[in-house]
């Protein structure tokens, strides 16, 4: 399975492109939240999920710190 990260807020969407494994994405996520990394800085007080590129499903979902 291969795994994206997207950035939510209730105007906007963004997602990286990836293609990495659900724990790689986990950890790009408990690395970076809370920085100014990428998206981060945009999306402070929305969300940040790790979607299935396959299904579409989401499966992780947590505050952009």
């Amino acid at each position: 399975m291969k795994y994206d990260i997207y950035f939510n807020d209730e105007t906007s969407s963004n997602n990286k492109g990836f293609q990495l494994t659900f724990q790689e994405c986990l950890n790009y996520i408990e690395t970076h939240n809370g920085t100014n990394e990428s998206y981060f800085a945009d999306y402070k007080g929305g969300t940040v999920s790790i979607v299935n590129i396959e299904t579409g499903e989401t499966e992780y979902e947590t505050e952009v710190l």
